[in-house]
């Protein structure tokens, strides 16, 4: 029997990019406990922090880690980079977005910050819908379901941690929007 291609589309498996792992060997664990439940496929999303961080420089860390991480995994599980970046206004017009982009992709994992709503978040998703851009909202089942659904009405899609499948935590809101084929992808959010 093969395996089925489960894919972790949101962890934080790269060592010393953030708080996710802080080591290589850390890294490696988490990709055998992904692999021993049947992922073969991980999205490496670090946080990037428009305020802390310049595209280059948050590259030359990802980039890093995932060298040194590569040079030591079996090749059993892929993994593909990305970042979970944290919306602000105007974001859209950030130069060299795209590079955060999920690898081979048009498509940005956004982070929403728990201060609540701010209508500018609609209008970053609507522009970048516009230009193509395939806009997910990292777990989404953190969020109040009135934000969800803002985002959701300006073109953003749903990423929910796989956790959210199994708990009584906002349990409602998450089988809605499963039975309105809104979740595009799960996750771990895999952190040490």
């Amino acid at each position: 029997m093969s395996r089925l291609d489960i894919v972790d589309f949101h962890a934080h498996i790269l060592p010393g990019a953030d708080h996710g792992s802080s080591s290589v060997e850390t890294s490696l664990w988490q990709i055998e406990s992904a692999f021993s439940h049947g992922v073969t496929r991980i999205i490496a999303t670090p946080h990037f922090y428009p305020q802390k961080h310049s595209v280059e420089t948050f590259l030359q860390r990802r980039n890093q880690a995932f060298e040194l991480l590569s040079k030591k995994m079996d090749g059993r599980v892929q993994v593909k980079l990305g970042a979970e970046v944290l919306i602000c206004p105007g974001i859209e017009n950030m130069p060299d977005l795209e590079k955060l982009f999920i690898q081979g992709t048009k498509t940005l994992l956004l982070e929403l910050p728990f201060a609540g709503y701010d209508e500018a978040f609609s209008t970053t998703v609507k522009e970048l819908r516009a230009r193509g851009v395939d806009v997910i909202m990292a777990h989404a089942d953190r969020y109040d379901s009135r934000v969800v659904e803002h985002m959701l009405k300006a073109g953003a899609r749903i990423q929910l941690n796989a956790s959210s499948l199994v708990g009584l935590f906002r349990r409602k809101a998450v089988l809605d929007w499963l039975n309105n084929d809104l979740v595009v992808a799960l996750g771990s959010d895999i952190h040490q």
